[in-house]
């Protein structure tokens, strides 16, 4: 393990930096090279296979880094006006790099970066919401069919792929059920009571359950075993004091060992990071011995070390732990960092 931590911010205040902030062992964050100080960054996503390469997904672009995170040159994907918040690598095949976007789209490369095409999406927006449009947040692999794509957008729930991401369908049946429960309702942005289960923000899957795609919304955390037409509540209130989940990732090495964000809303005084060993049945506080103060945004998973996690909240607090969360650091961002949003350690 390098130690090399990477925090991506966006610019939602006035005078704030959302760009990527570098930690280098024994050192200060400092702002890196390439990436415009208002590019807002939702997503940081290295090359398991080449230490040297990590993607960036932010709302004014691509970007790519070559040199392990130095320095980040914009990447050339489209001259639609799209903002970009999630990039991911094929499993298989690490030069084939996926996309997603808002308003909902997929962009897909075969070279690493170096040219893309728009992947097919017809996905109405089935909310009027005031941010504009619904945009694609995350996106994950069956773990031994990566042909099934599994995606989450905000707010408009979950889409699937049947065929290596060519073309995606929306499956909401299960959502929409699940909605009518009293306990799940939930509106902010609409007038829409089903709202708080299409806001989605994240989708999982584990080999250790490779059937099961684990979904992740402002209502909590739900598993679906049939691409959509069902979903279970996870129902991780028993075991949290707030439920409002805005992250979900697999530990290497333990595909059992799940870990997730939780917090009270999206802005909010408090958040914890939550562990489950037993692929999401119980789950129990894996960094009680920090304080975030605000909602947390974001966290990663260390590409090859089970021991590294990073997390970030929303006011810049950055915790870290290199000994599988016995132990925690802290060290906040700088004053003018923007809302932290995403991670990543090498």
């Amino acid at each position: 393990m390098q130690n090399l931590m990477l925090v991506g911010t966006a610019a939602n205040r006035p005078n704030t930096v959302g760009s990527i902030y570098a930690l280098h062992p024994g050192g200060d964050w400092e702002q890196v090279t390439g990436i415009p100080s208002d590019a807002s960054v939702q997503a940081i996503t290295p090359d398991p296979t080449d230490a040297n390469v990590l993607y960036a997904a932010a709302r004014k672009g691509l970007f790519r880094s070559r040199d392990g995170g130095k320095s980040w040159h914009r990447l050339n994907v489209t001259d639609e006006n799209v903002q970009f918040w999630t990039v991911v690598l094929h499993p298989n095949q690490p030069r084939t790099v996926f996309a997603g976007a808002g308003p909902v789209s997929f962009y897909r490369s075969d070279d690493g970066g170096d040219s893309w095409r728009q992947l097919k999406a017809e996905y109405p927006e089935r909310f009027k919401i005031s941010f504009g449009s619904s945009r694609v947040m995350r996106i994950a692999f069956h773990p031994l069919n990566p042909d099934t794509m599994y995606a989450v957008a905000e707010i408009n729930g979950f889409l699937v792929s049947e065929d290596g991401g060519e073309t995606w369908r929306g499956a909401n049946e299960g959502l929409a059920t699940l909605a009518q429960e009293p306990h799940l309702k939930s509106r902010l942005e609409t007038d829409d009571e089903a709202e708080g289960m299409f806001d989605a923000h994240a989708v999982a899957t584990t080999p250790a359950d490779p059937d099961a795609a684990f979904y992740i919304c402002r209502m909590g955390v739900f598993e679906t075993r049939d691409k959509g037409k069902t979903f279970r509540d996870l129902e991780v209130g028993k075991y949290a004091p707030f439920s409002y989940a805005r992250d979900c990732r697999v530990v290497c090495d333990d595909p059992k060992r799940m870990l997730a964000c939780f917090s009270i809303s999206s802005r909010s005084e408090a958040g914890a990071l939550y562990a489950s060993d037993d692929v999401g049945k119980t789950w129990y506080r894996a960094d009680a011995a920090v304080d975030p103060r605000s909602t947390m945004l974001g966290f990663n998973v260390h590409l090859s070390d089970p021991r590294g996690v990073i997390t970030v909240t929303r006011g810049g607090q950055v915790f870290f732990t290199t000994d599988g969360c016995k132990t925690w650091t802290e060290k906040p961002l700088p004053a003018d960092a923007g809302d932290g949003f995403c991670t990543a350690m090498l």
